[in-house]
This record gives C-alpha cells, sequence and structure tokens, in this order.
C-alpha cells in the first residue's frame, strides 16, 4: 500500500475532478491532494533506510511474473523531489494560470502527469515504465496546449511528434527484449544478461533503441529540438511544471538502466554517454547565450544542465552517481523556482523579452533576490545547491580521471553564469526602455501565493547548499545500492 498510494492519490483526484463541477472545490482538492502526495513521499524516507527497499508483488503474483513496484534510494529520493516541485507549482498556479485554463482542465492533467511521473519511478519492470510514460505523454501534451493559442499549437505539435517518435523507440526496444530474453521485469532481466554476457550482442539493438528513447525524453545531444521549441509556448506555471519533472524522469531512467543493463559493456557506453553529455553542456549553454527571451535561455539551459548529470553517470563510480543523484535535486529545485520568477514577470509585465524589461529589482527587490538565489545556484556560486552539485561532479570527475570532461564542465559554468548576469542586468538592473514599455495588466493581479512558493523554494535551494551533508550521505547511499545490482535483483526475486 505503501507505493500504490503514490498512484492512487492522483488517480482519485482525476476522478473527483470529473464529478465535481466548481473549480474552487477543484482549486482546494488539488492542493490538498498534493500536499498528501508530498508527505506520503516523505514517509517512504525512513522507509527505504531501514529496509533498504520497498517491493510491492501487484495481485500476489510473485516477479518476475507479475507486475512489481520497487521503490529503493533513488527513486524515493525522486519522489520526494517530484512531490515538492508538483506541490509549489500546484499552490503556484492558482494566482499564474487564468481562470478559463483551470476550469479546462489544467490541475486534471497535472495530476495526470503526476501519476505519469510517479508510475515511472517506482515501476519494477519495462512494460509498465513504458505504460506510465505514455501517461505521462498524454497528459503533458494536453496541457502543453490547453488554451489553444497560436505559439501554443506550434510548440506542443512539435513536443507531440518528437516524443511519439521516443515512444516508439521505447516501446520497440520492449519488443525485442521480451522477444530474446522472454521477460521485462528488470530485476530478472539484470540477472540473466549477468549470468549469460553472451547475450548482449543480440540484445544491443533494443538497449540503443531504449537508450535513444531516454535521451530524447532528456533532451540530450542530438535530441533536444523539441524542448526548446515548446517550453516557452505554455503559461509560465505548466513550464515550471515540466522543467521541474519531464526531462529529469528521462535522466532517471537513464541512470537506472546503465546500472542493471548497460553497465556490462561499460566501455562503449561510458564514452558514448560523457561525449553527449558533454556535448549537451556546451550546445545548451551556447545557445541560452545567445537568445532573447527569459524562458528560452532558461530551457536551452535545461539542456546544458541534464549535460552534467549524464557525464557524472558517466564517470560510473559511487562518487559520480551519487553528484549525479544530487546535481539532479539541486537542478530540479533551482530551475523549477528561475521558471516562476519568470512567471511572475510575464503575470506583472506582460512580456518575457528582455529587451523591452528593466528595473524590475527597483520595483519589486524580492523578486530580484529571488531570481539572484535560483540563477547563481544554476550557475554554482556558493553557498547554494549548485554549488555543491557542481562540487560533487568535478571531485568525482578528478577521481575518475576524466579531465577533459571536467574541464568542460567547468568552462560550462563560467558561460552559464555569464546568461544567469544577462538576464539580472537585462530584467532586473538596466533602466527600462522608454520607447518599448509594456504596459502591465490593471489591476496589478494578486501574486501573494506566487511569492510565496517561490520563497519556499528559495529557502530549500539555500538549505540544500549549506545543509549538503546528510543529502549527500543519503545519495551515496543511493549510488552504493546502484553499483551492486545484485542487491536489488535480491530484493526484487528473493534469494534464489
Amino acid at each position: 500500500m505503501s507505493l500504490f498510494a503514490l498512484l492512487l492519490l492522483p488517480f482519485a483526484y482525476i476522478i473527483l475532478a470529473l464529478l465535481i463541477k466548481k473549480a474552487s472545490i477543484k482549486k482546494r482538492l488539488a492542493i490538498l491532494f498534493a500536499t498528501a502526495n508530498f508527505l506520503w513521499a516523505l514517509a517512504l524516507i525512513p522507509l527505504v533506510q531501514f529496509k533498504e527497499m520497498i517491493v510491492v508483488q501487484t495481485g500476489g503474483w510473485q516477479a518476475p511474473y507479475g507486475i512489481t513496484l520497487v521503490a529503493d534510494k533513488l527513486s524515493v529520493f525522486m519522489l520526494v523531489m517530484v512531490a515538492i516541485i508538483f506541490l509549489v507549482t500546484t499552490i503556484y498556479a492558482t494566482q499564474a494560470v487564468d481562470k478559463e485554463r483551470r476550469k479546462s482542465g489544467h490541475y486534471f492533467f497535472s495530476f495526470g502527469i503526476l501519476m505519469g511521473v510517479n508510475g515511472s519511478l517506482i515501476a519494477g519492470d519495462v512494460f509498465n515504465l513504458y505504460v506510465w510514460y505514455e501517461v505521462m505523454l498524454m497528459s503533458s501534451f494536453i496541457l502543453i496546449s490547453l488554451g489553444g493559442e497560436k505559439a501554443q499549437m506550434e510548440g506542443s505539435i512539435k513536443y507531440l511528434i518528437l516524443n511519439l517518435i521516443s515512444a516508439l523507440f521505447f516501446v520497440s526496444g520492449v519488443g525485442l527484449l521480451y522477444g530474446n530474453l522472454g521477460s521485462l521485469n528488470m530485476a530478472d532481466l539484470s540477472r540473466i544478461i549477468a549470468n549469460q554476457p553472451e547475450l548482449l550482442p543480440q540484445l544491443n539493438p533494443a538497449l540503443i533503441l531504449m537508450f535513444v528513447s531516454f535521451a530524447i525524453k532528456g533532451a540530450l545531444v542530438p535530441f533536444f529540438f523539441w524542448l526548446p521549441a515548446s517550453y516557452h509556448t505554455p503559461p509560465p506555471a505548466v513550464t515550471a511544471l515540466f522543467a521541474g519533472l519531464l526531462t529529469k524522469v528521462g535522466i532517471y531512467s537513464l541512470i537506472r538502466f546503465y546500472t542493471l543493463f548497460l553497465y556490462h559493456d561499460a566501455p562503449f557506453w561510458n564514452q558514448l554517454i560523457l561525449i553527449m553529455g558533454s556535448l549537451s553542456m556546451i550546445i545548451g549553454v551556447f545557445a541560452a547565450s545567445s537568445q532573447y527571451d527569459f524562458r528560452k535561455i532558461l530551457s536551452f539551459h535545461i539542456i546544458s544542465q541534464v549535460g552534467y548529470a549524464v557525464i557524472a553517470l558517466g564517470f560510473y563510480s559511487v562518487a559520480g552517481i551519487a553528484a549525479a543523484i544530487f546535481f539532479l535535486g539541486h537542478n530540479m529545485l533551482s530551475k523549477t523556482n528561475a521558471f516562476l520568477v519568470a512567471g511572475w514577470i510575464k503575470h506583472h509585465k506582460g512580456t518575457l523579452n528582455l529587451k523591452t524589461l528593466g528595473e524590475v529589482y527597483k520595483e519589486s527587490t524580492i523578486w530580484g533576490v529571488l531570481f539572484f538565489i535560483s540563477a547563481f545556484s544554476l550557475a554554482g556560486l556558493p553557498p547554494l545547491s549548485g554549488f555543491v552539485g557542481k562540487y560533487l561532479i568535478i571531485k568525482a570527475g578528478i577521481e575518475a580521471n576524466q579531465l577533459t570532461v571536467t574541464l568542460i564542465a567547468l568552462f560550462v559554468g563560467l558561460f552559464t553564469l555569464f546568461s544567469m548576469v544577462k538576464i539580472w542586468l537585462e530584467v532586473f538592473w538596466k533602466n527600462k526602455p522608454r520607447d518599448k514599455v509594456v504596459k502591465a495588466p490593471l489591476p496589478p493581479p494578486k501574486d501573494h501565493w506566487m511569492l510565496t512558493t517561490s520563497v519556499v523554494m528559495a529557502i530549500l535551494i539555500v538549505a540544500m547548499g549549506v545543509w549538503a551533508q546528510p543529502i549527500i550521505n543519503f545519495c551515496e547511499a543511493a549510488a552504493f545500492d546502484l553499483m551492486n545490482p545484485d542487491k536489488y535483483i535480491e530484493f526484487v526475486l528473493g534469494k534464489s
């Protein structure tokens, strides 16, 4: 029941949203259910520390024959981060998303995304991982297109097409795996491959297809084009939700598959992952530096930032994987809050074009400080969470003797700082262009919940940097388990 609740809570809200017509009740229920999801995810932390893993065999069917739900330390860390992002963006949306969109199903489809993400993080077999990917895709496609504006429709079509291609690769890989091994349970697949390494050559087509699917979902080079073409088109509250969750599920899946299957051919996969991660960092940060739309800059930086987590995985050490996990958590907080600040500016100024903005710090110091914390955490400045995340990656890279990739990471960090300073100077510091003033809505829209959620996120970013050690310890324990797949196999399948 401890894992079922992560699926039942969002599903229960979806059912209630269909039955209840009053928008105000739907809004309150959304906050209530998002809070319950957060508390439930939080309660899993002591369970995995005590039991190490939580395994549920549905219907009494033992693995590998039934549907298995599994939560280890990696899953629980991601579930907690997802729950924080979802709760914050749900509250933020009460003022940042217009009433028409909320009436049309904003919360309904948001909870569809939550159910898909939670399901992906606890799926114990590759077919159900695919199913939850599809739940996530369909919900996110409708949410990104909700409102029907021209820019939204253009962005949502690009988003859908590339993600459908990803789904096609995924399901093709699933079919090939089942055809070759007769099983889809991840623990069972890992056991079979470990016992029969001679099967690897015939499994490579399936593994490559699934790797490409995860790379598309994670927006890695060269499969990233859908993200900057679509993330700036929906309301900023939607973009913040997407930035915090969707690409991170792709990277989570990559970590899970690498540590269960791909490590058997480490020389090939390590090099490929390091190259793709390095290119993602470089291309993402250079593309961001040339943009003048607030959200486009942040969107390109998603590509650059996931590259950091991927190169840390490519180091393939306990220190590297722990750094990747910590960095994912930091990025989920910092990137989401940067988009929340962008949403407030859009809400009050009516534009996110850097050339028409200015003097925001003078008009609202608190929002300037909130952006400063988020942006410079992304840039890796102490004592914020981004500094700790990048330090762990640099340290792991040196220990793994990957000096070239480590230098690239340091180099990209300087350009990330440049982009953040650019936004700060253009939006918050420079004098407002008098010939390009965009009138703000009158009267000024309410924003107390928007401000509250952003303040909470900023506090978490600072706390994750200042009190990082307990989180690092948890990430290292998660990485140690991931580096020992026999432990996962034994917990799921039992001792053989």
